[in-house]
């Protein structure tokens, strides 16, 4: 795919989504979600004339945008580092990097909405109460990924388990999930 993520549309996103073989998946979901959840987000935060949240949403954004190409650069490196003799540690790196960094993104963003549905004006809490649950499941998303990704760099089950990085997203995930769970 030759044009960045942001620049389709919904329509055509969801098409090559659906389209066989390699390119934007499950981590670009999840980063398309975050960046779903943070216009959302932006939009109840410009009603209560919150101009910092306004600014920092709008960076959540654009950064998700830039992390769902990555996730399918990330990912196309892993898969031609994989063919070579001896694989890539740089190319297994990326695959657990860009997800926990969608993560990351996906839990400021769940912060951020659960503040606003609290603060902001009433006729927009559902909006930021929403951008706070496709928050959360952005976070839970990348979350999987890590854990999946981790394990198809080959390492055994136990070592999965062990991996700090993998302990760290799925916290971090379940404190979006709270955030969220609790405006209901």
């Amino acid at each position: 795919m030759s044009r960045p993520i942001g620049d389709l549309g919904v329509a055509r996103f969801g098409e090559v989504l659906a389209a066989a073989g390699p390119g934007p998946a499950a981590g670009s979901t999840a980063a398309v979600t975050a960046s779903f959840a943070a216009g959302l987000a932006t939009k109840v935060a410009k009603a209560a004339a919150d101009r910092e949240a306004v600014g920092e949403l709008d960076a959540l954004r654009a950064k998700a945008l830039r992390l769902a190409d990555d996730d399918v650069e990330a990912f196309a490196g892993f898969l031609e580092a994989r063919r070579k003799p001896g694989g890539g540690p740089a190319a297994t790196e990326a695959i657990v990097q860009v997800p926990s960094d969608v993560v990351a993104l996906a839990v400021r963003v769940a912060e951020l909405a659960a503040l606003l549905a609290e603060s902001g004006p009433d006729h927009l809490t559902g909006d930021a109460v929403t951008a706070a649950f496709l928050a959360a499941a952005a976070a839970e998303s990348a979350a999987a990924l890590v854990g999946a990704n981790i394990a198809d760099s080959d390492m055994t089950v136990g070592e999965e388990l062990a991996d700090p990085r993998l302990e760290h997203v799925e916290e971090r995930a379940g404190h979006a999930r709270a955030l969220a769970e609790r405006l209901v």
